[in-house]
């Protein structure tokens, strides 16, 4: 079921962020959020999950499990890196296939050595693998991720990209990623919607064909 956004409108104050905006994400597909920095991308993407709201109008069609992996990490701080991995998989999962998991995803992400590692003790870089090996795993039905590549270096974020592939692209899966490179959107062949396109200035609503292939796009 394609995930659909009737008439919703989001304010920040008197600030209209949103309105009455009319969109379908395809299910199924990997979708890719674009646009200028603050055009409202992540606020976006937490209404969609269910974070946010503070808007009127409608989302349906959203799954119940989802996978998030915000810009933030958002460990927990007092169990170490495989333990942080484990934990999302304790209600879902038996104790030796959540093992078996967590150590494939380990060694996929390139954690091994470092799982015993609490948060502080981890790098800024490393932390974020940890957050996106615990997105990956957890079974959902939509994984949405909100610049899943920052902060790594060229070759760490080549060999996320590759992960990434693999799991998902062509897997029938959905996915909401908030993305700013072009090679990275058409490698991954994410259907594109350029939020900049359709947010609202001052309540004026932006012109429709700047919105990417989603055609059932709309504003009204």
């Amino acid at each position: 079921m394609s995930i659909r956004i009737t008439n919703l409108t989001k304010r920040f104050g008197d600030h209209v962020l949103f309105e009455n905006l009319n969109l379908e994400l395809p299910a199924g597909q990997i979708v890719a959020l674009t646009g200028r920095s603050g055009c409202g991308k992540t606020t976006l993407l937490r209404m969609i999950a269910g974070l946010d709201k503070d808007y009127t109008g409608a989302i349906t069609g959203v799954p119940d499990r989802i996978s998030f992996m915000f810009q933030e990490d958002r460990l927990l701080p007092w169990y170490d890196a495989r333990r942080n991995l484990e934990y999302v998989l304790k209600d879902v999962m038996d104790k030796e296939a959540i093992a078996a998991a967590v150590e494939s995803m380990i060694e996929a992400v390139g954690l091994k050595g470092h799982e015993h590692k609490k948060p502080d003790e981890l790098s800024g870089g490393m932390q974020r693998r940890v957050a996106m090996a615990r997105a990956f795993l957890f079974p959902a039905d939509l994984l949405v991720m909100d610049e899943p590549f920052k902060g790594f270096d060229v070759a760490l974020t080549e060999e996320l990209i590759a992960l990434f592939e693999r799991l998902y692209v062509g897997s029938g899966k959905t996915v909401l990623l908030v993305l700013h490179q072009p090679d990275i959107i058409a490698r991954l062949q994410c259907v594109v919607v350029d939020v900049a396109a359709l947010a609202a200035s001052d309540g004026v609503q932006r012109d429709q064909h700047q919105l990417g292939p989603v055609e059932n796009a709309q504003r009204e």
